[in-house]
């Protein structure tokens, strides 16, 4: 089983890796564990690589909200933030193909109420190789014109997922995220 059988199968997907993050001051290299549900709740810890777990951070979304927990305190993510975070995790679900697409030529376009629309370009294989994607800026600024791109192979359950995930933000490389262990729970 595989294709649209086995995506509609998907109730969750996990993963463990390593990301970089670059500001203007420096780049900061970050463990990342996440788990979410296609368009709804999230979990991601992550920690300094250099500091270890002991300096975990664990931002939580829910269908009613969300927040951060860090040394046992628990503070709600502004409105701003919130948005963007589910903006932003919202890509994982049109990957998922859970939201109405429509192909054209080697693009895919997809949209659903309450994110901001995607256009993915697709490899000759047929797999997404690459991502245009407007959301929120989490302080409430202007909006962040993102472009993904996608590379190597992680499966799980029969899931083949981009190893690699890069981010530029606006035309600057902002994140790449690698992922060392993938994770798929079906229904």
């Amino acid at each position: 089983m595989g294709g649209q059988r086995l995506l509609d199968r998907v109730a969750a997907i996990g993963w463990v890796g390593a990301a970089e993050v670059a500001t203007p001051e420096r780049t900061v290299r970050l463990g990342i564990r996440a788990r979410l549900e296609p368009f709804g709740r999230v979990r991601s810890e992550s920690w300094m690589m250099n500091e270890g777990t002991p300096t975990t951070r664990t931002m939580i979304i829910e269908p009613d909200g969300g927040w951060t927990e860090r040394d046992g305190k628990r503070t709600a993510l502004p409105a701003h933030e919130l948005r963007h975070q589910r903006e932003q995790y919202g890509l994982y679900g049109y990957m998922l193909l859970r939201a109405p697409t429509a192909a054209a030529g080697n693009r895919l376009l997809a949209a659903r109420p309450g994110l901001p629309p995607v256009s993915f370009e697709t490899d000759a294989d047929g797999r997404l190789s690459a991502a245009n994607y407007t959301v929120f800026a989490p302080d409430g600024g202007e909006v962040i014109q993102e472009r993904f791109t996608f590379d190597g192979t992680v499966t799980a359950s029969g899931l083949r997922w981009p190893r690699r995930l890069r981010i530029a933000q606006n035309g600057v490389p902002f994140y790449t995220f690698v992922i060392d262990r993938f994770m798929v729970e079906l229904r």
